[in-house]
């Protein structure tokens, strides 16, 4: 438990139900993640993100938490979310069989205290009152789990997270000038909302990989349920960029009202359209494995012109039947091709890298592309990963290495 210097008891957590307050929790953290967009337009966006199935297809669910004063009409002094998950659990039973348990897990993100109130240690409190709230049985429960992304280094260790950091690789990309004409023989782009399949593969793929480590070391793993859910929250935020960022169609969407449904058949026609690239045996028609991205924009002042890059959020090779080294650094080949050929249209320009988890690529595919594109890498992640168990005896198997985070990469990013 942190040692705060101020008296937690003088401070409530609240969880925000209505909808005002929850957009005055937006409005004020806007300040540091509205990136190129206006603070109405962040708070817009966090509502559209709000429909997508990751935050709101039970048991998955977002809660936002405000830390105020005891007195009467207090008012939130900072404010954070929760994004509850389906997760899973392997580990071995009393006869050696591998079992996969369903537990929850919920990663805080949106940690803000408001300028005013800064220098109070009031962001600690709130981490440790979510902590606790979040063991309760109607949220997480004592056999669920707790990550962060930290942007602040290793400040919520004393919340009790452990760190667990992910270094980059910075793939520089370079405009070719020439016209995307479409890829090469066997591989094949991926439009919006059309990961469905490949996850399923994925996914299968995942839990026997799982299965045969535990079986084979004894160690239990835990992680996220990966679902393609996770790429379209990903892609829900590029789509809402490409619009607001480029005026592409603006007027026909009603962000304040419509569906999920309604805004992604809008949004499956606005740039950008392909978020991926799969790999195909040509003869067997079997799929070899993906490559899934994110789109990320920004703006040069000096040079007055935008300086964009794409992040990797998944790469897949079935390792059963490939050679996954080979089929990831052909992916990532062609990927590189497309992105810097000339597409036409302004949300596919600029784009100036990839940046890769390190966690996301095998150490001989690191140094094929350090070798092969100049990469730079070791790269400190802005990002920190950091996780805690929300029972003693499971948090101290994290923490000494007998409870092992799997997929601690781009993927369940919050």
């Amino acid at each position: 438990m942190t040692k705060h210097r101020e008296d937690p008891s003088d401070f409530v957590l609240e969880q925000v139900h209505d909808q005002d307050t929850r957009e005055y929790t937006r409005q004020r953290n806007a300040a540091a993640w509205k990136n190129l967009l206006s603070t109405e337009d962040y708070v817009t966006r966090e509502h559209v993100l709000g429909l997508s199935k990751i935050t709101c297809s039970d048991p998955n669910r977002l809660l936002v938490f405000t830390l105020k004063g005891k007195e009467p009409a207090a008012q939130p002094l900072c404010s954070c979310e929760l994004l509850i998950r389906e997760s899973w659990r392997y580990s071995t039973d009393a006869n050696g069989i591998v079992t996969r348990t369903n537990v929850l897990s919920g990663c805080i993100g949106g940690v803000y205290t408001y300028e005013e109130n800064r220098g109070r240690g009031l962001a600690a409190i709130m981490v440790d009152k979510v902590v606790e709230e979040a063991k309760k049985d109607d949220l997480l429960a004592a056999d669920g789990f707790i990550f962060l992304y930290s942007e602040v280094g290793e400040y919520y260790a004393q919340n009790g997270f452990k760190s667990f950091p992910v270094d980059l690789v910075n793939l520089p990309l370079s405009y070719s000038g020439a016209a995307s004409t479409g890829l090469k023989t066997g591989f094949e782009l991926i439009k919006y909302n059309e990961f469905a399949d490949l996850f399923e593969v994925y996914n299968q793929h995942f839990d026997r990989a799982m299965r045969h480590k535990v079986g084979h070391d004894g160690i239990d793993r835990i992680s996220i349920n990966p679902s393609s859910d996770y790429v379209d929250w990903f892609h829900l935020r590029a789509k809402f960029f490409g619009v607001k960022l480029f005026d592409d169609k603006v007027s026909d969407f009603d962000f304040a009202t419509e569906s999920l449904d309604s805004l992604s058949h809008k949004f499956s026609a606005s740039e950008p359209v392909y978020f991926g690239i799969k790999s195909v045996c040509p003869e067997t028609g079997k799929l070899k494995g993906f490559v899934v991205w994110q789109y990320e924009y920004g703006y040069n002042e000096e040079l007055g012109q935008f300086e964009n890059y794409i992040t990797l959020i998944k790469s897949f090779v079935d390792d059963e039947v490939f050679n996954p080294d080979e089929v990831s650094l052909e992916l990532i080949g062609v990927m590189k091709e497309y992105l810097e050929a000339e597409h036409g249209v302004p949300q596919m320009s600029n784009f100036h890298k990839i940046v890769i988890w390190e966690s996301e690529i095998s150490p001989a595919v690191k140094k094929v592309l350090i070798n092969r594109y100049k990469c730079t890498h070791g790269l400190e992640n802005s990002s920190r990963s950091a996780i805690l168990y929300n029972n003693k005896e499971d948090d101290h198997k994290l923490k000494s290495g007998d409870i092992i985070w799997e997929n601690n990469t781009k993927l369940p990013w919050f």
